[in-house]
Parts: C-alpha cells; sequence; structure tokens
C-alpha cells in the first residue's frame, strides 16, 4: 500500500457535512485506497448469482469503480449514486465515456448521463434517493456502500435499498468483519448484524467466506470478508 494513499483523518465522530468534506478530500487527494483499477473480482466470481440478462443495476456509493463500466459493456443499464463530483468526473475522463449533465427536474441531484454507454449517475445524498427518483432495479452490486455508512443508519439504509429493488430482485452485498477499530472506513459488521438490519425484509444467503489482509496498513492484520446474496421478501 502506498503511504500516500493512507487517509490521514479520520471519519468516526464527524457531522453530515464534515463527512462530506472528508470524502471530498479523499478523492481529490488521491487517497481512495479501496479503489481498484480492474474490474471487482468477487463481483465478477458470483456475477451470474444476482445478474440477469440485460438487466437495470444499482451500484450505490459507486465512487469512480470500473465496475460501471464492465456492466455497461456487458449489456446492463447501470446507475450509480454518488455524492462526490470529483469522484463522478474521474469516473469518465479514466474510462474515456462522454457524458452530459443535467439537473433533475423536482429533485436535488445532478445526473450524470454517458452519451454512448448506459450509464447514469446520480450526484447526491443515498438515503434521500429512492424508487421515486429513480426508479426500480433487478438488481443491486454493493461493494463499498453499506460498510462506509454510519453504522447508526444501516436500518436507514436498508429501508432505501428494499424501496429501490424489484420483488424479484438479487441484492449482492460485501460485508468486512474485523476485530479492534481504524479511523475510517470500512465499519466493522458483525455476522449477526446482516440478520438484524435486513432480516424482516430480505432472505440472506452466504455465498463466500474469506480472509484478506487489505486493512493491514490501517492496523488491522486480518479481516472476514463476507459476500451475500439477498432477496427480498414477499
Amino acid at each position: 500500500m502506498d503511504d500516500s494513499k493512507v487517509p490521514t483523518a479520520s471519519i468516526r465522530g464527524l457531522s453530515e457535512s464534515e463527512k462530506q468534506v472528508y470524502w471530498q478530500n479523499l478523492w481529490q487527494n488521491d487517497q481512495a485506497w479501496f479503489h481498484m483499477s480492474d474490474a471487482h473480482p468477487d463481483m465478477l466470481k458470483f456475477q451470474d448469482q444476482f445478474l440477469r440478462d440485460n438487466c437495470r443495476v444499482y451500484v450505490p456509493l459507486c465512487g469512480k469503480s470500473v465496475d460501471l463500466k464492465y456492466l455497461a459493456d456487458k449489456g446492463h443499464e447501470v446507475v450509480g449514486c454518488e455524492y462526490c463530483e470529483t469522484a463522478i468526473l474521474q469516473f469518465f475522463e479514466e474510462q474515456s465515456i462522454k457524458y452530459e449533465r443535467y439537473q433533475h427536474p423536482t429533485a436535488p441531484y445532478e445526473i450524470f448521463k454517458a452519451t454512448d454507454e448506459n450509464i447514469t449517475i446520480y450526484k447526491g445524498d443515498f438515503f434521500a434517493l429512492g424508487s421515486s427518483i429513480m426508479g426500480k432495479v433487478d438488481a443491486i452490486w454493493d461493494r463499498g456502500s453499506f460498510v462506509a455508512i454510519d453504522p447508526s443508519r444501516r436500518r436507514e439504509y436498508a429501508d432505501v435499498i428494499y424501496d429501490v429493488i424489484n420483488a424479484d430482485g438479487k441484492y449482492l452485498l460485501y460485508s468486512v468483519e474485523y476485530e479492534g477499530n481504524i479511523s475510517g472506513t470500512p465499519y466493522n459488521v458483525q455476522e449477526q448484524e446482516i440478520d438484524d438490519i435486513f432480516g424482516q425484509k430480505f432472505a440472506a444467503f452466504t455465498l463466500d467466506t474469506h480472509e484478506v489482509t487489505l486493512l493491514s496498513f490501517l492496523g488491522v492484520p486480518t479481516a472476514t470478508v463476507s459476500l451475500l446474496l439477498l432477496k427480498p421478501r414477499e
């Protein structure tokens, strides 16, 4: 890990407005250590589990993830949500994708829409972006969104996810569990919390669990990553 990419400030205890500044600085200072230059291997491994042909896929808190381009190239309609404009602009520039940007007519979102790709990114608050604004989706790929939001808002987060996913949709969730504390994200997610938070509205199935050392530079020698498939309950 390049030491220059290690965040120098803590996100814990910050107000919502201060957290927005934290994320802006992270992208602007090239400290988004979690960003991957290739499509995420766990998404590739389990794509057939949560995607069907030509579906509408949502990637919350998408940053500049190349997964957006990968999914669009596979024939899917891709919708992202991201607060930080820097990350959105970097995505389109780095992927050489032309786009147009315009204000949503009734909601406080600026929309970045690719002109030659089936990719749309809403710039704004994840928690206010419901199905009445963005419509319903068939699939959700959540690599770094749930683990990045404040734990106190996890039930609210689950409500938003349930609102935007179709009744027959599938939700692939990347979760991280570890011992100790770190100054930033990802936040620790205990195994039982998934059922506590999502269990009333989703049936959850564990697809894979493995140990990783990706947080070692933050003082966590090993962490357990779980990939879970969630389906809305009828």
